[in-house]
């Protein structure tokens, strides 16, 4: 055979072979991505679970999650209308796991499951307790949080050493998120209680506490230490033993995104981040 014969069948054979082992890969060997996340630090995407996306997510290269843009330290806008919060930096944090883009869109509470059954976004990453009822319209993460009850009284009108738990609220006007069903739940079921004083927001309850139009005001541990020490001397806090555990919502036939999504949360936890991100608006560590 010739010199220029036998390069030619060489050169096809190795076309034919290269490419044989591209079409054989399911995982991009272009190089992975990396984003910085404030105080957090860098988070490296991982091909292999960003290849477990489904294929609208890969073609439009983001997530769209839904949130509730008013309840620090989990979700907020800061002096500049930024959105911000331990939600925000996780949902960056699975975004970059992921090699995607992550695209918030600010949603009143009441309606943010329906929206999500509508397809206005693909899954709700905001502070979302799970319940059985809501266990019944979508499907959850495991809890990659969890909430603790607290009761939050004016310090100026509210001895709070005489508050041990949600009974000691009867003949009280109390205030609760609108939304937050775990809690509505809980401060309906008090005996005696004066009046259920339901809120778009914490911020606006909070503002009536300390405007002394309500006595006091139930959410979840968090909200009540980011506010104390926002405006220390404004309010106190007693801590009750009730959880509720924080879920990440999806619908109930979005079943690939949830795997891909629980993966990359569960790779962040072994990786330190979630701890980063804790520590960063708690000031400790809730995952140990």
């Amino acid at each position: 055979m010739k010199k220029g014969k036998l390069f030619l069948v060489v050169s096809m054979f190795f076309l034919v072979s290269m490419t044989l082992v591209a079409c054989g890969s399911n995982v991009s060997t272009s190089k992975s991505k990396t984003v910085s996340i404030s105080k957090v630090g860098k988070v490296k995407e991982d091909k292999k679970l960003s290849a477990l996306l489904p294929s609208r997510i890969k073609k439009s290269g983001e997530i769209k999650n839904g949130i509730d843009d008013a309840y620090p330290p989990m979700d907020f806008k800061n002096s500049n209308g930024q959105l911000t919060g331990f939600d925000i930096d996780l949902d960056k944090a699975i975004a970059a796991k992921l090699g995607i883009k992550i695209n918030n869109i600010p949603t009143d509470w009441d309606g943010i499951i329906p929206s999500l059954q509508s397809k206005k976004f693909d899954m709700v990453l905001s502070a979302m307790g799970i319940t059985k009822e809501r266990a019944k319209e979508v499907s959850f993460s495991k809890p990659y949080f969890n909430g603790g009850m607290t009761i939050i009284v004016n310090k100026k009108v509210t001895n709070i050493k005489k508050i041990k738990n949600l009974s000691d609220l009867k003949g009280k006007t109390v205030g609760v998120q609108a939304g937050a069903q775990a809690i509505v739940d809980e401060v309906d079921g008090i005996k005696g209680v004066k009046q259920v004083k339901k809120y778009d927001s914490a911020t606006l309850a909070l503002q009536d506490l300390a405007n002394k139009r309500i006595d006091a005001y139930v959410d979840d541990f968090e909200v009540a230490n980011y506010y104390m020490q926002k405006v220390p001397g404004t309010y106190s806090k007693v801590v009750l033993n009730i959880k509720e555990p924080y879920g990440i919502a999806f619908r109930k036939n979005d079943s690939k995104l949830q795997k891909a999504v629980q993966k990359a949360v569960d790779s962040l936890k072994k990786d330190g981040t979630l701890t980063k991100i804790s520590e960063k608006w708690f000031d400790y560590d809730v995952y140990k």
